[in-house]
């Protein structure tokens, strides 16, 4: 579990479920030049891959978000690799067209929404 002072209130029926969000820059050359992603560092690791890894372990990971924003047309759709949030705390996403992992080939923009549960405790 992470052992951070989290803000309070985000009212869930899951038990200390936490949001982790920001944006990761690409430029046209596919590389990261930057994140506003607390608690996370991101780095491109292959053809269209980006692993996002955590500061800290969770126990679950609940639901996870990616839209991508580019100012030309893009046809890039984010899908999620991997996901070890226990152990490696690592979050593997793909561009795709279609089934091919592909560079973005114009700078761009992912934004990412993770919801993570904070809490060994299932109810």
């Amino acid at each position: 579990m992470a052992n951070r002072l989290f803000q309070q209130f985000f009212y869930s029926l899951t038990k200390n479920l936490t949001g982790i969000h920001g944006v990761i820059s690409i430029n046209s050359s596919a590389a990261v030049t930057g994140s506003t992603i607390r608690g996370a560092s991101v780095a491109k690791t292959g053809t269209g891959l980006y692993t996002i890894t955590l500061d800290d372990s969770y126990p679950a990971l609940e639901s996870a978000q990616f839209t991508l924003l580019a100012a030309t047309a893009v046809d890039l759709v984010p899908q999620i690799v991997s996901a070890d949030v226990v152990s490696a705390k690592t979050i593997v996403v793909r561009l795709n067209t279609g089934a091919t992992a592909t560079d973005p080939s114009a700078a761009c923009q992912i934004h990412v929404a993770l919801r993570l549960r904070n809490s060994s405790v299932v109810i």
